[in-house]
């Protein structure tokens, strides 16, 4: 539950974001996914997807998508292109191989 807090209030913004924030999950071997912050920047998602977020490939490919919170415990995010990924909320809280945080472009 503490995790969820903790994600929640990187969320919740006010009228004015001080600084972007970013959160990163190693997805697997090849792709990292970040969620941040950032407002979405898609028309036809922002409504109900409110927070940016994106996909690093290890071949330098970028997927870039929007993140809503889909119930106490996962996030879902929805691809720009179309496909979904839900992931548990905690999983973008743990750095279990020590990754060094990425300043993404979103």
């Amino acid at each position: 539950m503490k995790y969820y807090f903790l994600l929640l209030s990187l969320c919740v913004t006010s009228h004015a974001i001080a600084a972007p924030q970013y959160l990163q999950y190693k997805y697997n071997d090849a792709v990292t996914i970040v969620i941040s912050n950032v407002p979405c920047p898609y028309p036809n998602l922002v409504k109900e997807y409110p927070f940016a977020s994106a996909a690093f490939r290890v071949d330098g490919e970028k997927l870039t998508g929007c993140f809503k919170k889909q119930d106490e415990n996962l996030i879902e995010l929805q691809w720009y292109k179309g496909d979904k990924t839900v992931i548990p909320a905690n999983s973008f809280l743990v750095n279990p191989n020590g990754i060094k945080p990425i300043e993404p472009t979103l």
